[in-house]
């Protein structure tokens, strides 16, 4: 997921994959989800946003969002990238895969837009970047040479912010996994559909933020409907039950995906992966992949 002011989306992010395979077998980088716009800032692994779910428009629906962009002239749809969370006033979880090699001085983060071409939200520049440094993309089983297949172990970063963000109240960690079953909901401003076959490289990117309503769903449900490798340690999965009609895209990968506690929404995962790893496209009902926050936090403090 990213890059933005050159090509769309999803041929960025076959790009970026082509491009890390050719380095590791495998696949990384800086939003893998985006369009193009500055192969400078790296490449990716997997990539996701989200297709359907609920439209809030609103301004102050998630304060706490951040949402990665390349920085530039362009319009800032054009240049948004992964998602992420604020967790502090100061740091900002996302995915690993979203930061792998890359040149982070060249992104910035905005935090708390609910409609990007209209309010950059807060902007903060990237002071450091922390991977999890049990981090790796995971070749699949199916086909090990196609990184677009992959999945990924570990998958989370943490970002430390220029400066401050003030009057924001960071997102909680919920204290640990969702179990099966339990409701969810991911906030990003993924793509909200698959390219055009005759338009590959015209990316339909979500402007306004989404909310998708899923239901966490079993390891056993999660590893049986994808050949990609499903790391139980350090990944859970959630679906859109029984509709199927919320699914997951090339857009933002690390956008947070939260429980709803006692104190309000609660950062449970960041997004890691989804149907691409079995080879379906934005539309078609899969189970999405989220870096497992409680569990994986404590390696990036």
């Amino acid at each position: 997921m990213i890059n933005k002011m050159a090509r769309a989306a999803g041929t960025a992010e076959r790009r970026r994959k082509a491009k890390h395979d050719r380095r590791t077998r495998a696949g990384v980088a800086f939003g893998a989800a985006v369009v193009g716009v500055t192969a400078a800032l790296g490449t990716a692994g997997p990539a996701q946003a989200m297709s359907g779910g609920t439209q809030l428009p609103q301004k102050g629906a998630a304060p706490w969002l951040a949402t990665l962009v390349v920085k530039g002239d362009g319009p800032l749809l054009q240049r948004a990238s992964c998602g992420g969370a604020l967790i502090a006033p100061d740091r900002v979880l996302t995915a690993a895969h979203c930061l792998d090699g890359v040149d982070f001085h060249k992104g910035e983060l905005h935090i708390g837009s609910s409609v990007l071409s209209k309010d950059p939200g807060i902007v903060r520049d990237i002071r450091a970047v922390t991977l999890h440094p049990k981090y790796k993309l995971l070749p699949s089983p199916a086909d090990p040479q196609a990184p677009e297949l992959s999945s990924a172990a570990y998958d989370l970063a943490e970002i430390r912010l220029s400066s401050p963000v003030p009057d924001v109240r960071p997102l909680p960690i919920a204290r640990h996994r969702p179990a099966p079953g339990t409701p969810v909901s991911l906030f990003s401003h993924g793509t909200t559909a698959a390219p055009d076959p005759a338009h590959p490289d015209r990316e339909i990117r979500g402007d306004v933020l989404r909310r998708g309503d899923l239901t966490v769903r079993t390891h056993a449900q999660c590893a049986a409907q994808t050949p990609a490798v499903v790391d139980d340690a350090s990944v859970f999965c959630a679906r859109d039950v029984p509709s199927g009609r919320t699914t997951m895209c090339f857009g933002d990968s690390g956008s947070p995906l939260v429980t709803w506690g006692r104190r309000g929404p609660e950062l449970a995962g960041v997004f890691s992966f989804a149907g691409e790893t079995a080879g379906k496209v934005c539309g078609q009902p899969a189970d999405a992949g989220f870096a497992d926050v409680p569990a994986l936090l404590g390696a990036l403090t």
